[in-house]
């Protein structure tokens, strides 16, 4: 998703002249995100190109023996230095607590049949249900079950940053921005109608760098990191955390964590504990999981889900790992058909 917004920033830089905002703060940050985007235009530009025409002619779908939609593969285990027979065992031939491999690569899980169908151009299901969407224009986007039945389409000019599914699979939050007045907040879209619901926050004092916003786990909410301003405009920090109410808008509490969740379930049930990492495109290096009460963190191995209070998986390098909260892994789940760099999604069950 990440890789649709620099698209969009590309494209939007390409076809003419960004109008500052106000001055103040709002037009420094407007200014400094010109200069990301001009930095970003030599490595994206000519991706852009090819992505504009991929949205009109479908990706080559994999290969599938006798033409057939493959079956949803089973991830076989392997265990890991530090993973215990006993552990292994427990786990069989499946993900830890029934939750499923949703996307392969350009192949998306159809829950009704067990199936993984082909899909075209850049898509990305819902942790749970039947919802996905899929990017059909730099400014638009259509949200249907994974066959393409029962589609909305959705304009989505103003949208900046990603787009991040709640847990169940219903909503979906995107940050918005508006150039006069300037103005930055975020929508919620509703997957099943299209609806669309525009909040809009004081940038003044809600400062961000990287507008994205992800759900909180139980979907009452959604956070923002707020931008840490202390090493200058040119470094991307998050000094913490900021909730919002998803269907008022409004401000809420905040978390002192400096670092950006990745989606709903990286937040524990209890919501005690969150996986973060740093404010950057697909970052690999630097996640930790923090203790909101405490403060205290440990390093992690990458973005991870919480599966239960004991037991997360990350997706890195064509694998599923089992994690445990001190970032232990105890086991690698080899994903057939998945390689290096393969795009792997993971939901739960249902």
């Amino acid at each position: 998703m990440r890789f649709e917004r620099l698209l969009h920033e590309t494209i939007d830089e390409m076809a003419g002249e960004v109008h500052a905002p106000g001055a103040g703060l709002a037009a420094r940050s407007m200014a400094k995100g010109r200069r990301i985007r001009r930095t970003r235009r030599l490595a994206v530009g000519a991706a852009a190109a090819v992505a504009v025409a991929a949205v009109a002619v479908p990706w080559l779908a994999l290969p599938h023996r006798d033409g057939a939609a493959p079956v949803v593969p089973a991830a076989s285990v392997t265990a890991s230095r530090q993973a215990s027979p006993a552990a292994t065992l427990a786990w069989g031939s499946g993900l830890p607590g029934g939750w499923v491999v949703t996307k392969i690569g350009d192949r998306v899980l159809d829950r009704a049949t067990g199936e993984l169908v082909a899909t075209s151009g850049v898509v990305w299901p819902a942790p749970a249900g039947k919802r996905v969407l899929t990017v059909v224009a730099p400014e638009k986007v259509r949200i249907s079950d994974v066959r393409g039945t029962n589609p909305v389409t959705v304009d989505t000019a103003g949208f900046v940053g990603d787009y991040s599914w709640n847990a169940i699979g219903d909503r979906l939050v995107g940050g918005i921005s508006q150039k006069e007045p300037f103005q930055v907040g975020f929508a919620v879209i509703d997957a099943g109608t299209g609806e669309v619901r525009r909040h809009w926050i004081d940038h003044d004092r809600y400062d961000c760098s990287e507008c994205t916003f992800t759900w909180t786990r139980d979907g009452g909410g959604v956070t923002l990191p707020i931008a840490d301003r202390s090493g200058g405009e040119a470094e991307e920090r998050v000094d913490h955390l900021q909730y919002f109410d998803a269907t008022s808008g409004e401000a809420r509490s905040f978390a002192q964590v400096p670092a950006m969740p990745s989606g709903p379930f990286s937040w524990s049930p209890g919501g005690r504990y969150v996986v973060a990492g740093p404010p950057v495109p697909e970052a690999s290096a630097g996640w930790r999981r923090f203790d909101t009460t405490t403060g205290q963190s440990v390093p992690f191995p990458g973005p991870a889900v919480w599966v239960t209070a004991d037991v997360l998986l990350a997706v890195r390098d064509g694998k599923v790992l089992v994690v445990t909260p001190d970032g232990t892994v105890t086991a690698t789940l080899d994903v057939p058909g998945a390689e290096p760099g393969t795009a792997i999604s993971i939901g739960p069950p249902g």
